[in-house]
């Protein structure tokens, strides 16, 4: 059974100049570039994206009925200001971008309804397969609860 952790950014939250680096589609992980930032921002569309404690709740709330509908299994989400992590699994030999992509649109749906239309999110999302039942707990008990934001876990419910 397939599990993974995907991580959406949002909109304009990983500029290049972080102090930790950033990321490039098909290049990886990549040292802090002030100029480069520049130019995002002179190419940006929109204003950056910061979640909202009332964002961070539909966004649970909505993965949760994705679940439903696309046929996945939540086991745990955690938020911060600019992401939203969604642990989930299913039975199928659906490819994980087919889950992924179901959830994004999902999320981007709500936030649209909710909140008004923007881009909220970056292209694409990050993705880490779970390895093993280490790494599904240390998901579980460590990482998404360690989130400042709003979190849900089947044990808890939502909490923050």
């Amino acid at each position: 059974m397939p599990c993974y952790l995907f991580t959406f950014h949002a909109y304009r939250s990983w500029l290049p100049d972080r102090k930790q680096g950033y990321t490039r589609k098909k290049k990886g992980y990549l040292p802090r570039d002030p100029k480069a930032a520049e130019q995002y921002r002179r190419n940006a569309k929109e204003g950056p994206v910061e979640f909202t404690d009332a964002m961070q709740k539909a966004m649970i709330e909505e993965v949760q009925i994705a679940a439903k509908h696309q046929q996945f299994r939540v086991h745990s989400i955690g938020n911060d200001p600019p992401h939203n992590h969604d642990l989930v699994s299913w039975r199928d030999d659906r490819d994980w971008s087919a889950i992924r992509r179901g959830i994004k649109s999902s999320l981007t749906r709500r936030l649209n309804r909710e909140f008004g239309k923007r881009t909220w999110f970056v292209d694409g999302a990050s993705r880490k397969r779970v390895r093993d039942r280490r790494h599904f707990d240390y998901l579980t008990i460590t990482h998404l609860p360690d989130h400042p934001g709003w979190k849900w876990s089947p044990e808890k419910g939502l909490y923050l």
